[in-house]
């Protein structure tokens, strides 16, 4: 395992059977990152830039896999690995889009990724639940495929539809657009982390940006730098705000120079490509909408309220952090050492 939860000695994949033995043993449940992060230095600035690293790391999967199978949602971080790949003459054998399969709500993917990627000829893939999926599952309570770590119980079942249990992994590198850095700013220091519900963690599963600790800090030196040549220090821990999501992508170099055509005007304003799951309830019947939120009471009713985001499981759960890696100084804390009275950014 390289990402994975841990509750009692025990290492878990799906999040279910780690809140399970958490709320059974009365254990703590913490996510731990891959062995690499343990021992790298992230208060060294990389000595390549984030756009060589990115090559590079294409390179090294190109020439250590048989086959390498993009999952593509036409979002900035997708397309940024698919810009590396193209840029640079690097061969990818597929592109996969999943979709919800109401089509209101899969407007990101018809109108951006789906034209985009048909333009590159490289093999396309959409995998999406059909309504009969949606019945079987949520009416007739049939098992169907499940979610790879069952993080989050919207309403939508496109994460199904990402289980590498059910596609080829034999050499297959399935990359994903993981993951954005967080960064906070604590006592003057800057640390980075991240969550367990940031990071899927799949086997067979390649998170581009975070598996490689080196690309991962790159990240969060240009925020870091780009945060303190345009922020004031008491505007610090904004920088993780859903509404500094614009200045978060340009600092990462995501909208760096036009390399990323598929959508105009972003930055996002808050919220406005944000409501995919509002969109399909609204085009679904109302039976399925009924059945997918008795199945949520059920979940409530089987492991209470206390692991779900305001107690609501179509909010997912709660996120697990990692160890704090400190960018100003060489430690590493834990969540409680950092902040003894619970979690809250000043």
């Amino acid at each position: 395992m390289s990402w994975h939860l841990e509750c009692n000695d025990k290492k878990f994949i799906n999040k279910l059977d780690a809140i399970k033995e958490q709320l059974n043993s009365k254990q703590s449940l913490t996510f731990h990152a891959p062995k690499t992060w343990n021992t790298f230095d992230f208060t060294k600035y990389p000595s390549k830039s984030l756009e060589e690293l990115c090559i590079q790391q294409a390179k090294h999967i190109r020439n250590n896999n048989e086959y390498v199978n993009l999952w593509y949602s036409g979002g900035c971080d997708s397309h940024y690995i698919l810009q590396i790949f193209l840029d640079n003459n690097i061969k990818i054998d597929e592109l996969t889009m999943v979709k919800r399969g109401f089509k209101t709500a899969d407007f990101e993917i018809d109108n951006y990724a789906i034209p985009f990627a048909k333009s590159t000829d490289i093999k396309c893939t959409i995998r999406q639940p059909d309504v009969q999926y949606y019945e079987d599952y949520y009416v007739n309570n049939k098992p169907m495929l499940g979610t790879a770590n069952e993080y989050h119980y919207h309403f939508g079942l496109n994460n199904h539809f990402e289980n590498l249990d059910h596609c080829d992994t034999n050499g297959v590198a399935h990359l994903f657009g993981k993951d954005k850095p967080r960064l906070s700013f604590i006592d003057g220091k800057w640390y980075t982390y991240l969550m367990d519900v940031d990071v899927t963690h799949q086997p067979n599963q390649i998170n581009f940006f975070c598996n490689d600790p080196e690309i991962y800090s790159a990240q969060c030196h240009l925020l870091k730098n780009e945060a303190e040549l345009r922020l004031n220090q008491s505007q610090y821990n904004q920088v993780m705000d859903i509404e500094n999501l614009g200045f978060l992508n340009f600092a990462i170099e995501r909208y760096k120079e036009n390399n990323y055509p598929v959508k105009k005007g972003y930055p996002t304003p808050s919220g406005e490509w944000n409501n995919k799951d509002a969109l399909a309830m609204k085009e679904a019947s109302p039976e399925l909408v009924n059945a997918w939120k008795n199945k949520n009471k059920a979940l409530i009713n089987e492991l209470g309220t206390q692991w779900f985001n305001n107690g609501d499981p179509a909010l997912g759960t709660l996120g697990v952090f990692s160890k704090f890696y400190c960018l100003t100084e060489k430690s590493t804390k834990t969540v409680d050492e950092l902040f003894p009275n619970g979690f809250k950014l000043q």
